[in-house]
């Protein structure tokens, strides 16, 4: 099937939420099984006529890098999501248009994400950033690993005062300032306002017969595809909005986690037996088959100018994850930090994703067992957090989180093999297969 169906990025302004500040939160939705860890660079100074090295290509380093923090799919340089030492946090979607994506390298969506943290102070800095760096190299390049996978990008970038949505098509791009709330999804969301952009937006609609100069211009309609990949990422676009709006000027850290974890629930369409099983992809996205997206990694961060803000961070499928907070003064656990192209014993990712193919063979019975421990654990975290913060609890936590699913995973081994309705195990099997992870011997 090949639905590559990727992520969903909202933000709260302090107009809007409880304790007014700025709340940002995105799902990141990867090929299945392609990992994503968190990871930190320090800033750092370079000297003149410095090259690095992108993705796909090497541009002119800047003479100063400010510090970031990210996830990182593990075979990229740029970042599906992320933030700064200065509080710019910024998260990207795949978007589709009429206009065919380059195909020359240039930087991926998630270089100029990365890009724009690393040398922008404010959100509207970064913006900038990343619209001079997409004017000047296009965005291009295969971004999946075992797949083709090209496609446009739509930004979302905050700070602890505003935010801004960016719209791109190749070298092209319109930006609007955010209001109050805002989710973006894998679909255009500029209709016929917008605050600047790259200059001939209309004009070339018009030469291209995208847009019709009797009719309201549209940027979404005029250059936005509408296939399949929309069909999914509309009904998205509009629920995490719903929901936004529901509890708007009293949206808290923990609701967008919720949001985070949304499949639809209350609604005629909410899956009866998995989330993987629904008839629409979810915000927290479980993959329909071998070959399309689920989510690897979320993360929900509240901005405060006066303090230092605390990542929350899940690995994995949110609703069946742990959000584990973690900062930038303090380091990121290594287990935390890494994970390859398969399985590996000491990574938190991929505890977390092994997890998933197991619970997701009889997902009802299975997350009903798991959650009795994932929800007394998450209470605890979050009473820690409270207390304070410093490398060794930052550690333990982490720690304690894999060794949990750890043991729910070889619980899982023993009890699947008695469910009454098993479900998804070609797919569990076949993920396993790729990811090289072996049944133990006893």
């Amino acid at each position: 099937m090949n639905l590559l169906l990727s992520c969903d990025t909202m933000v709260a302004l302090k107009n809007s939420t409880k304790s007014g500040n700025v709340i940002f939160a995105k799902n990141s939705d990867r090929p299945l099984g392609e990992a994503q860890p968190l990871r930190s660079y320090e800033a750092q100074n370079y000297p003149p006529n410095t090259t690095l090295e992108c993705t796909y290509i090497s541009i002119p380093q800047v003479n100063h890098t400010y510090k970031v923090m990210g996830s990182q799919p593990f075979w990229m340089w740029g970042f599906e999501h992320g933030i700064n030492e200065y509080g710019v946090v910024i998260g990207n979607e795949a978007v589709w248009s009429k206009e065919k994506e380059e195909h020359e390298n240039g930087l991926l969506g998630m270089d100029l994400l990365r890009l724009g943290l690393e040398r922008g102070k404010t959100a509207y800095e970064a913006l900038h950033i990343i619209t001079d760096l997409l004017q000047t190299y296009g965005q291009g390049g295969n971004a999946a690993l075992h797949m083709e996978h090209r496609y446009h990008n739509a930004f979302l970038i905050a700070d602890s005062k505003e935010a801004w949505i960016l719209d791109t098509v190749n070298r092209r791009w319109a930006a609007r300032k955010v209001t109050d709330i805002a989710g973006i999804s894998n679909c255009y969301s500029t209709e016929e306002h917008w605050d600047e952009e790259s200059g001939d937006i209309k004009e070339y609609a018009f030469s291209m017969g995208y847009a019709d100069r009797d009719q309201p211009f549209s940027f979404a309609k005029a250059y936005g595809l509408v296939d399949i990949k929309t069909r999914s990422s509309y009904p998205r676009y509009k629920r995490l909005n719903q929901l936004l709006k529901a509890r708007q000027g009293s949206i808290t850290l923990d609701y967008m986690q919720q949001i985070l974890k949304d499949h639809y629930e209350g609604e005629l369409i909410e899956p009866r037996w998995s989330p993987a099983d629904g008839i629409m992809a979810s915000i927290c996205m479980h993959n329909l088959d071998e070959s399309s997206s689920k989510t690897a990694a979320s993360m929900v961060i509240e901005i405060d100018h006066k303090l230092s803000p605390v990542w929350w961070g899940s690995m994995s499928s949110p609703c069946i994850s742990v959000f584990l907070p973690y900062t930038m003064e303090h380091t990121i656990p290594k287990i935390a930090a890494y994970a390859g192209e398969v399985y590996e014993d000491q990574s938190l990712w991929w505890e977390m994703e092994r997890l998933s193919y197991e619970i997701e063979i009889d997902y009802p019975r299975n997350i009903r067992l798991w959650n009795s421990i994932k929800n007394e654990f998450q209470e605890y975290v979050n009473k820690t957090a409270e207390s304070g913060l410093n490398n060794a609890i930052i550690e333990n936590l982490s720690k304690e989180l894999k060794d949990k699913a750890r043991n729910m995973y070889y619980e899982l081994l023993r009890v699947n093999g008695s469910s009454s309705q098993p479900q998804r195990t070609k797919i569990a099997a076949a993920s396993k297969i790729r990811a090289n992870i072996k049944k133990p011997l006893n």
